[in-house]
């Protein structure tokens, strides 16, 4: 027969508590070590093993014969360890949520979670998980819809607790069963006992298709249907996987051509805080001389219309090349057709709000004006819309450079053909209803005033210089 003790009672496994509680003090005292405040008191651990079976229910059966932490869990409660038994908790949830991971989508995770792309080249596969800390596991999984809103916002004050409550460090804290009881069942109602849904089963089936089949328009439009009507929070995670599998070394052409039919969707519901991390990276690779991941980089951010979102150093590099590039072209020879394919790259460098970095405003406004205004034997038409596009996106500060060119001797030179100046004079007239600066207000009513012969030399004008150096 066997000696095992078979527990087969809520009632039997408090009473064995209570003796193990008294033994163990007794054995303390006698080897001369302290006893009080070792253990929590029987009480608690009662609260705690009463209510066990309820919460345990939570979690499919197939599933506890695999929760090795519970069961310590369970054991740590009952020998009164209760700073043991919140760290079993956790270590059951991060195990978890690891798994879940796994079993949902391990790149789309890591290019949610890790935006450093030196430590993101070091995250490859299901043993990786163990490099990032533990926050990252919870962040990474609200970021990409596994952990609902209140889910981590649950977990992140659980794991707030196990590292300063629990056995994790040196304390006296005390904890109730109640307490315990309730983390335990947060974190199986969250994590142990949960399965991803809605939303993030939709991202999964998603990337599944973008990597395995050859899509087409139509196909894409479902997806995109689907894309528009994500959570933002989701929206943000996908953008950076689609970034990241778009400039992967490896992209097959496939994998490309599947991303361009539902990048700009994706691009359009993010916030502005990814589509800047997106320009970073851009910026990154170009000055570690990834050439390749730099192009490929530059080609998305081109199908989205991303580029106004680079850095602004990088922005203003950029900037000055495409600005000089238009100038050449309108300056040269054949100029009204050369000019449409540098009016159009230096347009789609240029955001909605119009912001152009300072360094590069005063070139930008002149190589822009002077395209519109013409040459004097006629404008690009097929640049115009190009022109109007920048032109509408003119702020103070631009706005204050236009009123500005007729110090500029080239320009001024300009607006010495009647067509030319009448032009000028034309813009000039658009944007004073465009700007509340009584400064500018007032050089662009001289601009108006200025006949055909007094126009190219009103920037030689001592009370029209004096104007334009009040701005400073």
């Amino acid at each position: 027969m066997s000696n095992a003790i078979v527990v087969t009672s809520q009632s039997q496994v408090t009473t064995g508590v209570d003796q193990f509680s008294t033994g163990l003090s007794t054995y303390l005292t006698e080897l001369g070590l302290p006893n009080n405040n070792v253990l929590v008191p029987v009480p608690e651990r009662s609260r705690v093993i009463n209510n066990l079976p309820e919460v345990i229910n939570l979690v499919d059966v197939r599933q506890r014969h695999s929760s090795i932490y519970l069961s310590k869990f369970i054991a740590a409660c009952g020998a009164g360890l209760f700073d043991a038994a919140l760290n079993f908790i956790w270590d059951e949830t991060v195990v978890s949520l690891r798994k879940k991971v796994i079993k949902f989508d391990l790149e789309y995770f890591y290019d949610s979670v890790v935006t450093d792309e030196n430590r993101r080249k070091n995250l490859n596969d299901e043993s990786d998980l163990v490099k990032l800390d533990e926050w990252e596991l919870v962040r990474g999984c609200h970021l990409t819809g596994i952990l609902s809103d209140i889910g981590y916002k649950h977990l992140d004050y659980i794991r707030d607790m196990r590292n300063w409550a629990s056995a994790a460090h040196p304390n006296q804290n005390d904890l109730t069963g109640f307490q315990l009881i309730s983390w335990l069942e947060t974190c199986i109602r969250e994590v142990i006992g949960k399965e991803p849904e809605g939303p993030v089963i939709e991202i999964k089936r998603f990337l599944g298709c973008i990597r395995n089949n050859d899509l087409t328009p139509v196909d894409a439009q479902p997806i995109n249907a689907g894309i528009e009507h994500l959570p933002s929070d989701l929206g943000t995670s996908l953008l950076r996987t689609l970034f990241g599998m778009y400039t992967g070394n490896n992209a097959s052409v496939k994998l490309k051509n599947n991303i361009k039919l539902v990048c700009t969707t994706a691009w359009n519901i993010s916030p502005e805080e990814v589509k800047y991390e997106c320009g970073f990276k851009y910026a990154t690779f170009a000055s570690n001389a990834e050439l390749e991941r730099r192009d490929t980089a530059r080609e998305f951010l081109t199908l989205v219309n991303g580029l106004p979102f680079l850095p602004s150093d990088t922005l203003a590099v950029e900037l000055s090349e495409k600005i000089n590039n238009l100038y050449t072209a309108h300056t040269g020879f054949n100029n009204f057709h050369n000019e449409l394919s540098h009016a159009r790259i230096l347009d789609s460098y240029v955001s909605s709000t119009g912001a152009i970095p300072d360094s590069v405003r005063k070139n930008y406004v002149k190589t822009v004006v002077m395209a519109k205004i013409g040459n004097g034997h006629g404008i690009s038409t097929m640049s115009v819309s190009y022109y109007d596009s920048m032109l509408q996106k003119f702020g103070e500060n631009e706005i204050k450079e236009f009123v500005s060119l007729l110090e500029d001797r080239e320009f001024s030179s300009r607006t010495t053909l009647s067509s030319c100046g009448a032009g000028y004079k034309t813009l000039a007239n658009y944007f004073l209803s465009r700007t509340t600066n009584k400064i500018t207000q007032q050089a662009i009513q001289a601009i108006g005033q200025a006949s055909a012969q007094q126009l190219p030399n009103l920037g030689k004008d001592t009370r029209y210089k004096k104007l334009i150096t009040s701005y400073a």
